[in-house]
């Protein structure tokens, strides 16, 4: 089974984009962050065309999430049960799919340290560690996938020293995502990829992607049972390159692939 997560910045306006990445990669699970567009917008016919049932939670014109699944997925849940104002914004959606439950989620930026975005987004995390740890987490395979908005180590970013007491770094970001890993969910990324340069995210300001000045604010935490079925990970970054002037501006994320073992689907092509 292949999973992927990918903030598009906008899936209206990247739309081929993603649909000749889709086409190539053929992921069984797509999970879209800042989608920015209504449901009613969202191009699902595009993925209907493709064997995608198409889930969405999104408002308005900003952020937004959506989870495509060409296996049938059950006990959907929109949102985190309970929440409300200022943490009832629609930024994740739960599935299960092919027996491993999945979690996909748009954290907030937080902006700025110290401003009330800023605590909205770490009691946003609290209100997140909760819902995973009582939604049958001990009972089956558990996957958290998304941007998450928290580059978790020094590594995870090109110059710590500059940026390690700000927004997507500070301590208290770092310990939410602590949190999650304390309730029993391993960062696969890392443990996949080591100490390499893992970078899923660059500024969009000249230079920063092309001198690989980037963070890892993408990414997939997993419970022991669904960490054993894991096979590969892999960030794609080529997918955040533009190749010539006159194609579509990519978004700034790059997709997060994450292939499992599992035996009802057929074995999936490497990752241009």
């Amino acid at each position: 089974m292949r999973i992927v997560s990918w903030n598009v910045d906008s899936i209206r306006a990247r739309l081929p984009l993603v649909e000749a990445w889709v086409d190539a990669n053929l992921p069984d699970v797509l999970c879209l962050q800042e989608i920015k567009c209504t449901g009613e917008r969202f191009p699902s016919r595009a993925f209907h065309d493709r064997g995608y049932e198409v889930h969405t939670h999104s408002e308005g014109g900003q952020g937004g999430v959506a989870l495509l699944s060409k296996l049938p997925s059950n006990d959907v849940t929109l949102g985190i049960p309970g929440a409300v104002a200022p943490l009832d914004d629609k930024r994740s959606i739960s599935a299960t799919v092919g027996g491993l439950r999945i979690h996909t989620v748009y954290a907030p930026n937080g902006r700025k340290v110290g401003t009330p975005h800023h605590a909205i987004k770490l009691a946003w995390f609290q209100l997140l560690t909760a819902w995973i740890e009582m939604d049958d987490f001990a009972e089956q395979p558990v996957l958290l996938i998304g941007d998450l908005n928290i580059a978790p180590l020094d590594i995870d970013i090109w110059d710590a020293s500059r940026y390690r007491k700000r927004n997507l770094t500070s301590p208290k970001e770092r310990q939410a995502f602590q949190n999650l890993e304390a309730i029993g969910l391993t960062d696969v990324v890392r443990t996949s990829l080591g100490d390499q340069h893992a970078y899923s995210w660059w500024n969009r300001r000249e230079g920063f992607f092309s001198t690989d000045r980037g963070w890892r604010l993408d990414h997939a935490l997993a419970n022991e049972s669904a960490q054993s079925l894991i096979e590969s990970v892999f960030i794609d970054r080529d997918a955040r390159a533009r190749i010539s002037p006159d194609d579509p501006a990519p978004s700034d994320h790059a997709p997060l692939v994450v292939d499992l073992n599992h035996p009802t689907t057929k074995p999936k092509p490497k990752v241009s």
